[in-house]
């Protein structure tokens, strides 16, 4: 299993998301991969992509595994009322990495949790694409002091041999009951509470949806 972490969300702090390289500051182009906020957003789009704190795009985990693990990410919520955590399982397009999507999606996503007034650079995004087998590990940006690189790759380490036998249910709790032990330790339940900040490649094979497209305005009259 590859493991990959990147543990910033926005290229212009100082390292690019896509192969670690150290940028310039407010560079918006890595000089290594060429990697750019635009090059993912070409492939992905720009538009809000709601997400649960499940996307399960190849029925990796079953029903019990699912709802154990929502009861995992209460128990994360409630240490961390800041933070939030979600997990994409599926395939990666080919165009990207693991690496790629975890960034875009830490940007791009609308987390759905059970308190809305929560900003993205407090969120944590763990993409496992099952098909390629490759994991990445992406923290937002305010919890970059708390987390380091070394910290997030021997988190992912961690669950390696979970990862290679297919237990994602396990590895996925492992993983945040790591960061949670982490964040802990570094004091990150001081953090203050923050407001939210809301606002194509086929998203919808991915298991994802635009905000657009996941709104349904109420139905007018009595037609039914």
């Amino acid at each position: 299993m590859l493991l990959e972490v990147d543990i910033l969300v926005i290229i212009e702090n100082m390292i690019c998301p896509h192969c670690s390289a150290a940028l310039a500051s407010g560079t918006g182009k890595c000089g290594y991969c060429e990697f750019s906020v635009a090059t993912v957003r070409g492939l992905l789009g720009s538009e809000w992509v709601r997400l649960e704190r499940i996307t399960d795009n190849h029925n990796c985990l079953s029903l019990k595994e699912q709802r154990h693990l929502e009861v995992i990410f209460d128990a994360f919520e409630r240490m961390f009322p800041q933070c939030f955590f979600v997990v994409f399982l599926g395939a990666v397009p080919l165009a990207l990495t693991s690496r790629d999507l975890g960034f875009w999606l830490v940007n791009h996503g609308a987390f759905h949790t059970h308190q809305i007034s929560k900003r993205n650079d407090f969120g944590v995004a763990l993409v496992i694409d099952c098909l390629h087998q490759n994991a990445a590990l992406t923290l937002g940006y305010a919890l970059e002091a708390h987390v380091r690189d070394a910290d997030a790759r021997h988190i992912l380490n961690q669950v390696s041999s979970l990862l290679d036998r297919r237990r994602y249910g396990q590895a996925v709790e492992r993983v945040v009951k790591l960061l949670g032990k982490k964040l802990a330790q570094a004091g990150t339940r001081s953090l203050p509470e923050v407001p939210a900040k809301m606002a194509g490649s086929d998203l919808g094979s991915m298991g994802l949806q635009t905000l657009r497209a996941a709104h349904r305005p109420a139905q007018t009259g009595s037609n039914v």
